[in-house]
């Protein structure tokens, strides 16, 4: 057996430190207004938000049908149906159809369309219920000064106010631009598809609203650690050369120079310079950030570790600010599979933004103390329980009724509504439970990596990356082999304890079985209590099993084969009758490729061609690899 593994990292994000002078991190401080005004405060000007109405706005949208084909660059001929059936965010096919909306203030203005609608969002598209963007034609008719209305049904969100509840109390929030939400009863040709919760888009006129310049930078995190990464690769003009890749972790939404985010991301990287004046100080605002983690924290947000939040970069600006975006994973009990080393403060390390704020001396009070204002002024009890009351009588109805009561994510046996207001009750409590946990978690080490695995002979050679302790406790490290990934007792077959450093060699002498590893890091002050699993997942038939890593291999295997992966795009991809356009590809993972329509092979993994196009035409470019072959298209429109 040769057991060979390189785990990749995952990614969280960030938290910031102050300059207040203390000795080690968990020190006890005087701290004088944690939110103290700073030049680079963001304020947004009044009159944004609006009121919660008395029912929940009505949106009449009428289809268009048409003819013509529902591929790639002409979605002329696709349907409803087609839409929903889209469930792959990430590859070129995005149908949409032509519709009309009315809602609200926007009333039926007697056109036959005046829009388009696609799907949107990304897990919840397996979901039986879809949420849909709506986009206006007219740039200049918007319905509020909005021209994206994005209408999300929240699958997963069994109360289905979580989001609501959330960018309403940030409302209120010193230094923490929130989001515009509105219940939606939506009516698609006349037929009820229940209650949608209209979240505002970060783009274009949310800038506008605010008075900010319409070409700054937005960015949406999809999978951010804040770690130099070769996807962030850019141009002499500050453009990614790899669009895909860059986006895949950081999603360009506006601006076209992204030069400032790799100086910013170069000086967080730099461990020799000054965090507080280097970093913070110049390229993010504290009070910005201390409230975006707090209102997290309490919030039981664990997943904008490293998705879910948006980056806003405002035009020739050095500091960077947070904006809250996705908060329908929030407010209820915590996950259950959710590891250890994910949870709290320990989630929060698996970014370096995070970890280098949170190793600054005092940083650990001032958190605490940011997290106490927030929670005595914000997010009080009667503040939540005044939102709740006001909800309720706008959704009850359409909760508890077709077509929304029967793909409530319910797990008991009785009733639906029953449960539904046993976890609508529960979100109360949501905001001292959470609290507690985070405080909890600051005593146990922080999550680390395993590194290595390798059974090379008789000798099981291991590495980990080092836990870190934020009362400066000394950590040593446990080792358990077992023969199943539950590690119960009768199952483990090895352990080493008191280990000091994050590398050891095993003598080998176990019978042929399945086996897992599974590293503990304890503190020496509460070795039986602080403890800390590593990141490392093993997840098998939806089971997941936190700090574990699965050995299984055989004698010098042969490499697993990996599925290529391509992407092609025409820019631009609809020209006139003798205007150039360039065809360019993204190939990972292929020994060759090609494509068809006469260009043949082509290099790996990128390049561009120019071409003029006689007629609409799609091309398909295939690549093959070890475990098989890869197709996608890129369709260019000649007018």
């Amino acid at each position: 057996m040769n057991i060979n593994f390189t785990f990749k990292k995952l990614i969280i994000i960030s938290i910031w430190a102050s300059s207040v002078s203390m000795h080690p991190a968990s020190a006890t401080a005087v701290l004088v207004n944690v939110f103290s005004p700073l030049l680079t405060d963001i304020i947004e000007p009044t009159g944004i938000y609006f009121p919660l109405t008395s029912g929940a706005l009505r949106a009449d949208v009428r289809t268009s049908i048409r003819s013509g084909p529902c591929i790639i660059g002409n979605y002329s001929g696709c349907t409803l149906a087609d839409v929903n059936a889209d469930n792959n965010s990430l590859d070129n096919f995005k149908p949409e159809i032509k519709v009309h909306i009315a809602l609200g203030t926007f009333p039926d203005d007697g056109q036959n369309t005046n829009a388009t609608l696609r799907q949107r969002g990304n897990s919840a598209r397996d979901a039986e219920q879809k949420s849909y963007r709506i986009k206006l034609d007219s740039k200049d008719n918007l319905w509020r000064g909005e021209r994206k209305l994005q209408l999300n049904k929240h699958p997963w969100d069994l109360s289905r106010i979580n989001n609501k509840l959330s960018f309403d109390l940030m409302q209120d929030m010193p230094h923490l631009p929130s989001l515009r939400t509105d219940f939606v009863n939506m009516f698609v040709d006349n037929v009820d598809y229940g209650l949608f919760t209209h979240v505002e888009n970060v783009g274009k006129e949310y800038l506008i609203r605010r008075g900010w310049h319409k070409d700054s930078g937005i960015y949406k995190a999809n999978n951010v650690d804040f770690f130099m990464s070769g996807a962030y690769t850019l141009d002499g003009a500050g453009k990614p050369i790899n669009p895909q890749s860059f986006n895949s972790k950081l999603e360009i939404k506006r601006g076209k120079d992204h030069r400032k985010f790799l100086e910013m991301l170069g000086a967080l990287n730099n461990g020799n310079n000054d965090f507080s004046n280097d970093v913070m100080g110049k390229y993010f605002n504290k009070n910005n950030y201390l409230s975006w983690v707090s209102a997290s924290i309490l919030f039981g947000n664990q997943d904008i570790v490293s998705s879910n939040f948006y980056l806003l970069n405002r035009k020739n600006e050095d500091t960077f600010y947070f904006l809250p975006w996705d908060y329908d994973e929030t407010w209820e009990s915590i996950n259950p599979n959710l590891s250890r080393a994910w949870n709290g403060v320990s989630g929060y390390w698996s970014s370096l933004l995070h970890r280098r704020y949170l190793q600054q001396p005092g940083a650990i009070d001032e958190l605490l103390e940011a997290i106490k204002v927030i929670k005595n002024n914000y997010v009080t009890p009667v503040k939540i329980a005044s939102k709740l009351d006001a909800y309720l009588p706008v959704i009850q109805t359409l909760i508890s009724s077709q077509p929304d009561i029967d793909d409530l994510p319910v797990i008991g046996n009785g009733p639906y509504m029953t449960e539904y207001f046993a976890n609508y009750n529960n979100t109360y409590t949501s905001v001292q439970r959470n609290h507690k946990i985070f405080i909890d978690s600051i005593q146990y080490p922080m999550g680390f990596w395993v590194d290595k695995a390798q059974l090379s002979g008789n000798k099981l050679s291991m590495e980990w990356t080092s836990s870190y302790d934020l009362q400066g406790d000394n950590i040593k490290y446990d080792i358990q082999i077992a023969t199943s990934p539950d590690f119960s007792a009768s199952t483990i077959v090895a352990e080493i304890k008191g280990l000091s450093t994050t590398k050891y060699d095993y003598n080998w002498s176990l019978p042929e079985n399945d086996y897992y590893l599974r590293i503990i890091a304890r503190d020496d002050d509460n070795p039986s209590k602080h403890w800390q699993f590593s990141y490392d997942e093993y997840i098998v038939n939806k089971n997941v099993y936190p700090g574990v890593v699965s050995l299984q291999g055989q004698v010098n295997p042969e490499p697993e084969p990996v599925t290529p992966y391509c992407d092609m795009m025409f820019d631009p991809q609809v020209v006139r009758l003798g205007q150039e356009t360039e065809l360019s590809w993204w190939i990972d993972d292929a020994t060759t490729a090609t494509i068809d329509n006469n260009v043949g092979n082509v290099a790996i993994p990128t390049a561009e061609i120019i071409m003029v196009p006689t007629q609409t035409t799609t091309y398909t470019l295939t690549a093959e690899g070890s475990g098989g072959s890869t197709v996608c298209q890129a369709t260019v429109v000649v007018q």
